[in-house]
């Protein structure tokens, strides 16, 4: 079987930050005999190779094939786009450029099928793809492309003409998988055919991230020797909720003295939680650490006795099980994709979104229980070994890929 997948931003290696996970999924299908073709927006040298993924990128030169096109597909795209030039750059990057390299890749390469990782900008450019060559099209949806929360302006479907090209892409997509309940529920929502949807757990390299991993480097690092680890992974934006975890820290420092809250990402909002630190006074019990290596993160992790994931919204949440596989417990959101990991009690708790009192009553309760934060951990483990290993998921998504390419 030969694929084309869609994703502007997938890395070359998975050591990669952004959209490793794309790559970590890819990089499985090749030993099940798939050749793989990914098609990137991004300007590098053309048709190149790495780990036997094939990988096709734009180039600075203006098609002439992008006029008859755009003529052909004129209709696929909402007035809204036509409106502003933002949305027109938008259109011709990422639905017409992106569309036709898709295209011509997959009759290039014969591929029996055009999987695209998010539902816009590469569901919208894989649907182009596919009308032009009639290949099938699985659609792979992550979050930000189909939840919404317009208390934080988060979520592509807010904005009326974007949320047109969504529900286009699943109506027409052969099918669309989704990681979480609260994914799948809210992609039935826009009147997605339930048959054509696929709930497939995200998975985590149970191998690379496991429980024996030596947690001193980190602990060396950051002079953490005898101190309880709180870890939160996350970049630093509204959905994350970040501030309501540094909220909870001067209470749980009232009670828990030798304390220590490392919190890694990058974003926006870095400098404000900083600030935020500061103010509260907790500064000497947190360490900002900014963006951590993915060979690098599996320490983290390691070094640390319990992970928060503090999200306001969260399609699935990979670090809850990337902590888990570590044999680590998590404190989360009762929100979106994190209920369908967190067995509350059993291998971590469940809290109300944005309330700084809960997440520090429950920091505290697993710093005054060493053994059953130890025994939460060992749950945590067992609990992705049989659920979400990443090997699990890829067999699921290549029983998708037969069902609908025939091969």
């Amino acid at each position: 079987m030969r694929i084309v997948l869609a994703s502007t931003l997938m890395p070359k290696n998975s050591t990669g930050i952004t959209h490793s996970f794309v790559f970590d999924e890819v990089s499985r299908l090749l030993p099940f005999g798939i050749e793989v073709h990914v098609v990137r927006t991004l300007i590098d040298k053309q048709n190149s190779s790495s780990y036997n993924i094939h990988f096709h990128e734009l180039d600075h030169k203006i098609d002439p094939a992008i006029i008859p096109f755009f003529i052909r597909h004129l209709t696929s795209f909402p007035l809204g786009f036509y409106l502003t030039p933002r949305s027109l750059y938008r259109l011709y990057n990422y639905g017409l450029r992106y569309g036709l390299k898709i295209a011509k890749t997959a009759k290039q390469w014969k591929a029996d099928l055009i999987h695209a990782h998010f539902a816009y900008p590469e569901g919208m450019a894989a649907l182009l793809a596919k009308n032009e060559t009639t290949k099938p099209l699985v659609v792979t949806l992550h979050g930000f492309d189909i939840l919404t929360d317009p208390s934080i302006g988060y979520g592509i479907r807010l904005d009326s003409p974007y949320n047109a090209i969504v529900k286009k892409v699943l109506h027409e997509a052969d099918a669309i998988i989704t990681a979480s309940t609260a994914t799948y529920k809210e992609a039935l929502k826009v009147k997605t055919k339930k048959a054509r949807l696929h709930l497939i757990p995200n998975g985590v390299d149970t191998t690379r991230f496991n429980a024996s991993l030596n947690s001193d480097i980190i602990r060396k690092r950051y002079d953490l020797k005898k101190k309880f680890v709180v870890l939160a992974v996350r970049p630093h934006i509204p959905k994350n909720g970040l501030r309501y975890l540094i909220r909870a820290i001067p209470i749980v420092k009232k009670k828990i003295h030798d304390v220590v809250f490392i919190i890694g990402g990058y974003g926006p909002l870095r400098q404000f939680h900083e600030a935020l630190a500061r103010k509260l006074k907790v500064s000497s019990n947190t360490i900002f650490v900014g963006s951590i290596k993915q060979e690098e993160l599996p320490f983290y992790y390691a070094a640390c006795d319990v992970s928060v994931i503090p999200s306001v919204i969260e399609a699935f949440g990979l670090v809850t099980i990337e902590s888990m596989s570590c044999g680590k417990p998590v404190i989360g959101s009762r929100v979106g994709g994190i209920l369908d990991i967190i067995e509350d009690g059993v291998n971590g708790f469940l809290v109300n979104p944005r309330d700084p009192e809960a997440i520090a009553e429950k920091i505290i309760f697993l710093a005054e229980h060493p053994n059953l934060t130890t025994e939460m951990g060992k749950n945590a483990r067992m609990i992705v070994e049989k659920k979400f290993d990443i090997n699990k998921r890829v067999e699921k998504m290549i029983k998708v890929y037969h069902k609908i390419a025939r091969v």
